[in-house]
């Protein structure tokens, strides 16, 4: 899996010189670029959703090396919350975020997944407020789940036309995109 940043964010450069001004907005959302090993045909079959053009795919992000340990159960923690900061309850007491760790909010029915910029330890309550790299792109409501353990990327799949070629020896080498919607 290769994550990336697809930025809502607008750039001024300035045709004469000058500073490059940055405005940052909501709508910055990440996409994924996923290759699986290599697999027979039938085996591929099971993957068969991502040409789906109406439905979203849902995956597991996966955070090599990363123990996410018992984060406990987690949810928001009041509602109309906007910006870069999140107030979360649910903790483990004193459990640790750390820097860049994923993290995904079931809001609306539909999962928007997020990056911790700073590390960040919960209180003896179990409450944290994290920080995140892009803005939250809709506000969550009060006790929307927040999943820590196994975050999860919601998002149409792009496939590639040769996606689905198979080899000689009836194998593919399967490779899509999840974009999150917005």
């Amino acid at each position: 899996m290769t994550p990336r940043l697809v930025t809502g964010r607008a750039e001024l450069r300035p045709a004469w010189g000058g500073d490059i001004q940055r405005l940052n907005r909501a709508g910055s959302r990440y996409a994924i670029d996923v290759t699986m090993p290599v697999m027979t045909y039938a085996d591929a079959q099971d993957w068969s959703d991502i040409n789906d053009e109406t439905s979203t795919v849902t995956m597991q992000i996966v955070q090599p090396g990363l123990d996410p340990g018992a984060p406990g159960t987690t949810l928001v923690k009041g509602a109309a919350q906007s910006g870069t900061t999140l107030i979360i309850d649910g903790f483990t007491p004193y459990y640790v975020l750390r820097k860049n760790q994923w993290i995904s909010v079931s809001t609306g029915g539909r999962l928007y997944a997020y990056r911790v910029k700073t590390e960040v330890v919960a209180d003896a309550a179990g409450e944290a407020s994290v920080v995140l790299t892009t803005m939250l792109r809709v506000s969550p409501a009060n006790n929307d789940p927040v999943e820590i353990a196994v975050p999860r990327i919601e998002g149409f799949a792009a496939v590639p036309d040769d996606a689905w070629a198979t080899n000689t020896a009836g194998h593919v080498a399967l490779s899509f995109t999840i974009e999150e919607r917005g």
